[in-house]
């Protein structure tokens, strides 16, 4: 008979990968002169038709104009400021290279929300409690909706890693999926809504929202872990105990010290169970957890 692997330690979020396969943000310029072109075309129409309706339109056409430049400008210095930080987190490929990017993502000051967020990505590995504190600190009020909603993503996962999914609803309940248009970043915070949802007495919702999303689709890769997470919380939510128990499979499968989380204090008994009961499957050594109850 062969002897059982030994479980690994469970895996740590390195930022570094993600930021390596990351695009860099970059100006569409192509977008841009569509845009310019039809620009010049309202422009014609407008003085076109001054001698029928005066330079009303004229006057309206330029206010249109003025507010897009403006919009213009503010989209030009947010790809810009991006950019900066993308080109930092670029450094993070090693312990030294981490702890740089860190310290320079820090001298951009706490009112930074994204310099904030890349930092607390940074630390997460590290000292995840601090990457908490950092996210817990952003005041997201004055950010675009997308920087929004990726600080509550990350905030709200960090709680329900920590086991605070309470503490995570409030933040899940202010998460808009319309704003994202990135599948992967979409799926990301789906995964996150669901889990959420099922460990705070909504598990019909979360199933309904996990059916748009298939772990087992290629364009979402490292999420798929995420996906499968939430399936096993919303499956034991809504007692579907073969689908929870396949979700298990599928994870160990791919990464099995994912199932690490599912073992820690406060899991559900039937959860352990069903996690041993899989990694055994699987070939792994497990040691379950006696109670000693006192005379």
């Amino acid at each position: 008979m062969a002897k059982p692997k030994k479980l690994p330690p469970p895996s740590v979020p390195d930022a570094s990968q993600a930021v390596a396969q990351a695009e860099t943000p970059r100006i569409k310029w192509n977008v841009i002169a569509q845009i310019g072109l039809a620009v010049v075309v309202v422009w014609a129409l407008a003085i076109g038709t001054i001698p029928y309706v005066g330079y009303w339109g004229v006057g309206i056409v330029g206010v249109l104009t003025a507010v897009l430049i403006g919009f213009g400008i503010w989209i030009w210095r947010f790809t810009r400021r991006q950019q900066r930080i993308m080109d930092v987190l670029k450094q993070a490929t090693d312990d030294e290279g981490r702890r740089a990017a860190i310290a320079q993502l820090e001298a951009q000051g706490s009112k930074d929300a994204m310099a904030a967020l890349a930092r607390a990505q940074l630390m997460l590995r590290d000292d995840p409690k601090a990457a908490m504190g950092i996210l817990e600190g952003i005041d997201v009020s004055k950010e675009p909706g997308p920087v929004q909603d990726e600080v509550r993503s990350n905030l709200a996962f960090l709680y329900l890693a920590q086991g605070r999914p309470k503490d995570a609803r409030p933040v899940v309940d202010e998460l808009r999926l319309d704003r994202q248009t990135n599948p992967k970043a979409k799926a990301m915070y789906a995964a996150v809504m669901a889990e959420t949802f099922a460990r705070t007495g909504k598990a019909d919702e979360a199933k309904k929202l996990l059916e748009t999303y298939s772990p087992d689709d290629p364009e979402y890769g490292e999420v798929s872990i995420v996906l499968l997470r939430a399936q096993v919380y919303t499956y034991l939510a809504t007692k579907n105990r073969g689908l929870m128990r396949k979700a298990m499979l599928k994870i160990a499968e791919r990464d099995p010290n994912q199932l690490g989380p599912f073992m820690q204090k406060g899991s559900s008994p039937e959860l352990q169970a069903a996690v041993r009961e899989v990694l055994t499957q699987a070939g792994f050594a497990t040691r379950a957890k006696t109670k000693v109850q006192r005379q």
